[in-house]
């Protein structure tokens, strides 16, 4: 009897605790879902800003590359320099200014983000920079053409090429944004940069004739080293720009990618090569003039800029597309959730069988995603309704996370890659001088008794400039690299080895006294005497080096910080006693 008469009053109780229950279920359930799409969706805005800019400095960076051209017709032409080419320098450098204004622009907004006020007072003194050379070349340009030389003009052609990549800095943080929150930037803007980057190589290879073509005069050596170093780059770029359309068929069939190859790679560069025959020829007048190569090497380099405004379009698209479905996707999932709490209310009798269960186990799968643990199998077609869409919009933030899983993994193999990029030598493939003064600090820092004595050794090429000379500077790259299978040969797993010069290596390692130290230079020194080069002809040449070596002790771990000078200075007196030797002092 107290059994009946309490039943309903626990009944009513119960079903109000799972009323509330129930309710507070979905209302974490909702944020979870709209902190979710709203995270996508500020991600994908960031993205869309982010790219503005990055849209806006490669711009920049054309146009100030560009200005290159009407400012060598300048330096090139006779005084009284013509007004027509006054006038497309002028114009050249108000679309540059005018494009700086858009960028800054950019981060005029009445609260500015995080970051933007630093941007805005780099993008203003990189302005400063690009004035001071515009300066410094409307000096030059001025300037009586007989006392003219080649290395003035080339300081000017320097300090506008300077400017370049100090644009490219300053967009790094955003392309970090953009190619952490946009699902296809990743692979595309980085294209998009190569090819950036390729337009401004191109400008500079160009750039390098303007000394000669401007004082009538042949290609000097420093110059031709120039123009291959500049090559090699362009080469490099090309390679890295067909690895990448390999993944991706549609570009590499596409109409840009075809004029690119024809109208650069092709015409181009043998219209550049042409040139160089023309300022190469002994005894002969140089026939081509400054103006006259910005005339048609110029518009050859607009394919270039075709491609790259290509791949830009279609990151813009795919930014824009990704942040309106992701605004969808919110408004998708507000509207689930009313109508789920609508459908509550309704049907409270039915709320264990057909609500308690489904959104138990949608909270185990929200679980396992935010958890990075395998979530449990999401059930389709079970159930009807709103319920169902909230299964719907799991198994889209399954999606999405799984996507957010490859990118973030694709993102670190991208920082490896780069942070490897950043501390190789591309000739070598040895520590660049960066890596080795970062690891030198390091080891300094760290050093304790497993190493009585610390050996810094600085060895450097005898005559290489003889090499290059004699065989041509690709077999002075083979010389190079010979030098670099000795070292891994020679020297120990435990030591650092760099290229920290033109033919200039240094070597870190710990020994047992200054002695062996001595003995591991003397081995490195008789293994490049021994070793016969192969040149690009043919030729067998052999090589040899000059060694510093400078050793400190454990006790006298603060004279460390003087181990690269002493180094140095012994390889210089090694140098004037001779070469091919080896020269050791202990500090302390």
């Amino acid at each position: 009897m107290s059994r009946r008469a309490f039943a309903p009053k626990s009944l009513e109780r119960y079903f109000l605790l799972l009323a509330v229950g129930v309710l507070l279920l979905v209302s974490v359930l909702a944020g979870i879902l709209l902190f979710q799409s709203w995270k996508t969706y500020s991600s994908a805005s960031q993205a869309r800003d982010a790219f503005a800019v990055i849209r806006a400095t490669v711009s920049v960076m054309e146009l100030a590359s560009a200005e290159r051209g009407p400012m060598n017709a300048a330096l090139g032409a006779d005084l009284p320099v013509p007004e027509s080419n006054l006038a497309a320098l002028r114009a050249a450098r108000a679309r540059t200014d005018a494009q700086i204004d858009q960028l800054l622009a950019l981060y005029a907004t009445p609260s500015p983000r995080f970051g933007q006020i630093g941007a805005r007072a780099d993008i203003q003194r990189i302005r400063e920079a690009l004035e001071l050379a515009r300066r410094n070349a409307d000096l030059l340009i001025a300037t009586p053409r007989e006392p003219l030389t080649g290395d003035a003009v080339w300081e000017v052609v320097s300090a506008m090429v300077a400017v370049i990549p100090q644009w490219q800095a300053s967009m790094g943080r955003d392309v970090g944004v953009a190619m952490l929150n946009e699902v296809d930037t990743p692979g595309m803007l980085s294209l998009a940069l190569l090819a950036s980057e390729l337009r401004e190589q191109a400008g500079l290879l160009g750039s390098i004739y303007t000394p000669a073509l401007a004082g009538h005069r042949p290609l000097t050596q420093v110059e031709h080293f120039r123009i291959e170093r500049v090559r090699g780059r362009i080469d490099e770029l090309r390679s890295l720009i067909d690895s990448r359309l390999a993944t991706r068929p549609e570009l590499m069939r596409s109409q840009s990618f075809a004029q690119l190859q024809r109208r650069y790679f092709g015409d181009g560069l043998e219209y550049l090569e042409h040139v160089r025959q023309d300022a190469t020829l002994p005894g002969a007048g140089v026939t081509t003039s400054t103006g006259q190569l910005a005339a048609i090497y110029v518009p050859m380099m607009g394919s270039i800029i075709q491609f790259r405004d290509v791949l830009l379009d279609a990151i813009g698209q795919s930014i824009d597309g990704y942040r309106a479905g992701a605004l969808r996707l919110m408004l998708v999932t507000l509207a689930a959730t009313a109508l789920l709490v609508a459908a509550l209310g309704l049907a409270l009798v039915q709320f264990r069988r057909r609500v308690i269960g489904p959104f138990g186990l949608a909270s185990r799968i929200i679980t396992a995603i935010a958890n990075g643990t395998p979530p449990p199998r999401i059930p389709e077609g079970k159930h009807q309704g709103e319920v169902d869409e909230v299964f719907s919009a799991l198994r889209v933030l399954k999606e999405n996370s799984a996507v957010k899983t490859r990118l973030e993994a694709e993102r670190d193999r991208l920082i490896v890659d780069l942070a490897n990029l950043a501390e190789t030598d591309y000739l070598t493939g040895l520590l660049n001088r960066r890596a080795f003064e970062t690891r030198f600090e390091v080891t300094r820092a760290q050093w304790q008794e497993q190493g009585p004595v610390l050996a810094f050794i600085l060895f450097d090429i005898d005559n290489f400039k003889n090499v290059n000379d004699t065989y041509g500077h690709a077999s002075g790259d083979i010389a190079l690299k010979s030098v670099a299978e000795l070292c891994r040969k020679i020297w120990r797993q435990s030591d650092t080895v760099a290229r920290v010069g033109g033919e200039e290596f240094a070597v870190l390692c710990h020994t047992g006294n200054a002695d062996e130290a001595v003995e591991m230079a003397e081995r490195m020194r008789s293994a490049m005497s021994a070793e016969p080069v192969t040149a690009e002809d043919g030729a067998i040449f052999s090589l040899t080096a000059s060694f510093g070596v400078a050793c400190a002790r454990w006790e006298h771990a603060a004279d460390a910080r003087k181990l690269f000078h002493v180094a140095d200075e012994l390889l210089y007196q090694a140098k004037l006693n001779g070469r091919n030797q080896v020269l050791q002092r202990m500090l302390g």
